[in-house]
């Protein structure tokens, strides 16, 4: 399993799976944070087709103090027609932050759960400025 974790400003994901989103990719942030999205791409081998994931993250200052989190939610991986047989499957999934107030100066970091596992490079990393 592979994960690609992104901020953005605004997004949403449509019926057909699409993520759409303004304001991808920042990286600074003042205080109080605007609401924004965390967007993860989760990428499925063909054997978990049909297996649903526990996903959940949580917002983490440079000390590894949590400061935040999100719900614990599930996604589950489903084959589409287009999708030739033994190929991976991405399944998308955002959720809605709220603005939070944190410390000007500090960076933080969403880091992502997804099946009880977590890795070093499922991540979005911020810095609040003033």
């Amino acid at each position: 399993m592979r994960a690609i974790v992104l901020l953005a400003q605004s997004g949403q994901l449509d019926k057909n799976g699409t993520v759409h989103t303004l304001g991808l990719g920042w990286t600074t942030s003042e205080t109080p944070t605007p609401q924004h999205v965390l967007i993860v791409f989760v990428e499925v081998q063909w054997s978990e087709l049909g297996t649903s994931f526990p996903i959940r993250a949580e917002l983490v200052d440079s000390d590894g103090a949590r400061v935040a989190q999100t719900e614990e939610n599930t996604i589950k991986a489903r084959r589409h027609p287009v999708h030739p047989e033994g190929t991976p499957v991405t399944i998308p999934f955002i959720a809605t932050i709220p603005p939070l107030n944190l410390e000007v100066g500090e960076r933080y970091q969403w880091r992502v759960t997804i099946g009880g596992e977590m890795h070093e490079d499922w991540l979005a990393g911020f810095t609040v400025t003033e």
